[in-house]
């Protein structure tokens, strides 16, 4: 017993020693430094005018909307059937706003804002009644809106119109969901027909604002002839394009590629770690030790780390990692919340609404949450919805800013408002802040620089930024009632372009430079993502569709270009302090 108690002992004492080594003053000084660090990023974000809501911006005593433009808008609520109104009042009310407009928005001749929007009466009808077109059959879906696991806006936008295809290519299995659900009735020539012409009117505007676009027009020649286009025909391909990626079982990852990627995450943690111990030893003073090398290289792999974590929370959280959708939940905590630093749940419902969404936005704001941001203006359809002073200001340097705020405030930018923006309360997402805390804390340990190994990581993840703002940045945006009523597949198409990037770094971008395939298919795996796109590729072109592949640099130039150009726009109007020069 004695001997059990010495031995007992000596491992406490042991323990002990281990633990007054670790919470030593150089690690007691980091870990302080790291949480001012997180403390004034916080509180910067918190109070330094971030918004989540462009609606916000739109109410703002100091909008560019007046008083009564906003109450002009808003007498359409696309959520509450009581607002279907006869053409006649929606024409009076167009007027009443166009009369009433400032002078900022009334002299915005590519803005679609004020468009009257054309009502279907099938649409309106069956809207009001609740009921969705799937296979030709109406389908009464009043009382699931509320338990729609996307949330219930996403399904009150597609009310009245035909899903069949968009339910498709959502869910992953659409024929089970549907198997038990009885339908109300069934759909008459006269509904499908009405309701085919619609998408035929919403396809055609989409056109022109494609080819009124201030920067799609530099590409508007690959493959794209609206002439060659028709609608029913491109239905129809589109939709055996989709039965023959499912037939191939294309959902489903393969162990291997999920090993693969999961060792790929592993191994820029394991070379960050390695060169940071290696830039802190004093036995080895080797070029890494004595350069700034000592913290861009371990900050470049832990920017990688980040990067390939982040693509794998998006596999998860779209639930094409594994096949039980808890277990994804999980990995996509694990890969988001802990490994990233970002809300795999917050980033979940935002994403599902980018897609259901892409580049849209209504009468109160942005509908695309992904896409928008509240610091600069990326397309002149937008401008009525920043109203506040400082974006007055920034918007007349936007093209000059927009580099070094993705570099060096994005990364803190995202992790920071993942977690204050939440929509509701969730543990274990405190938790997985918790451990991602304690994670960087003992990895930023094993450096005499964390800040800077941090901030080398961060530009690093500057490039997953600027990957996905370039997918779709300087495409158009579109009035989601109008868009909602048109072609899911070619809405996605003309709003989407793909990186186009050589076979030995698609790793880099993690399959995602392949984006007509997500966008279109968003249930595929990006395993397959090379396969699908040349058959994409094929559809467009026989079509007259565009099929967009620009080199990384170019879409970079391209955005900084555009945001130029609306800033001009943006300042011609009476907004700005450079108004004077472009007026």
């Amino acid at each position: 017993m004695a001997n059990a108690n010495v031995g007992g002992s000596n491992v406490l004492t042991a323990i002990i020693k281990e633990y007054s080594q670790f919470i030593s003053t150089d690690h007691c000084f980091k870990l302080a430094v790291t949480i001012l660090l997180c403390g004034v990023t916080l509180f910067w974000w918190a109070y330094g005018g971030s918004s989540s809501s462009g609606g916000d911006l739109a109410d703002d005593k100091n909008s560019i909307l007046k008083e009564a433009d906003v109450q002009s808008l808003q007498t359409e609520d696309p959520s509450d059937d009581s607002d279907i109104d006869d053409d006649d009042d929606e024409n009076k009310s167009q007027q009443t706003t166009s009369s009433s407009a400032s002078s900022t928005r009334a002299a915005h001749p590519t803005n679609n804002l004020h468009k009257p929007i054309t009502k279907c009466p099938t649409r309106e009808k069956a809207r009001a009644q609740g009921l969705v077109l799937y296979n030709k059959h109406w389908y009464n879906v009043s009382k699931f809106i509320a338990h729609h696991p996307g949330g219930s806006e996403l399904l009150e936008q597609y009310l009245g119109t035909d899903i069949t295809h968009v339910f498709h290519v959502m869910h992953r299995n659409p024929k089970q969901i549907m198997k038990y659900r009885k339908p109300v009735r069934g759909a008459t020539e006269e509904e499908m027909e009405e309701l085919l012409q619609r998408r035929n009117e919403v396809s055609q505007e989409m056109f022109d604002e494609y080819e009124e676009g201030v920067m799609t027009k530099s590409h508007a020649a690959d493959f794209f002839n609206r002439e060659r286009f028709n609608l029913e025909a491109f239905e129809k391909d589109a939709g055996e394009l989709y039965e023959d990626f499912m037939k191939a079982g294309y959902t489903k990852p393969t162990f291997g590629f999920v090993a693969q990627k999961t060792a790929l995450v592993l191994m820029f943690l394991f070379l960050s770690v390695l060169c940071m111990k290696c830039a802190s030893s004093d036995e080895q003073q080797s070029i890494i030790a004595t350069t700034p090398l000592s913290y861009i290289l371990p900050g470049i792999f832990l920017g990688l780390f980040w990067h390939q974590s982040g693509f794998l929370m998006h596999d998860a959280e779209h639930h094409n990692l594994i096949g039980n959708e808890l277990v994804n939940d999980i990995l996509g905590w694990l890969y988001g919340t802990v490994f990233l630093g970002v809300n795999g749940a917050w980033w979940r419902e935002e994403h599902r609404e980018h897609h259901a969404f892409l580049n849209a936005f209504d009468e109160a704001g942005f509908k695309d949450p992904q896409m928008k941001e509240d610091i600069w203006i990326q397309n002149a359809n937008l401008i009525p919805f920043y109203g506040q002073e400082l974006i007055h200001f920034l918007a007349n340097f936007q093209h000059i800013l927009f580099i070094p705020i993705i570099f060096f405030a994005g990364r803190i930018g995202i992790v920071v408002d993942s977690t204050l923006t939440e929509r509701k309360f969730r543990p274990w997402t405190i938790l997985g802040n918790v451990f991602h805390v304690l994670l960087h804390y003992a990895v930023l340990s094993q450096t005499s620089t964390p800040i800077r190994v941090y901030m080398a990581g961060a530009c690093q993840f500057a490039v997953l930024s600027l990957q996905l703002l370039g997918n779709h940045h300087i495409k158009p945006w579109n009035n989601i009632h109008s868009a909602s009523e048109g072609n899911f597949s070619l809405w996605q198409i003309l709003c989407t372009q793909d990186f186009d990037t050589p076979i030995w770094f698609r790793w880099f971008y993690g399959g995602l430079n392949f984006h007509y395939s997500h966008h279109l298919f968003p249930t595929i795996s990006r395993e397959y993502f090379p396969i699908t796109t040349p058959r994409i590729r094929s559809l467009c072109e026989k079509h007259g569709l565009p099929f967009i592949e620009v080199g990384f640099v170019e879409c970079v130039t391209g955005m900084v270009t555009n945001m130029n150009e609306v800033k001009k726009e943006f300042a011609k109007h009476g907004a700005g302090t450079l108004s004077l020069v472009y007026g």
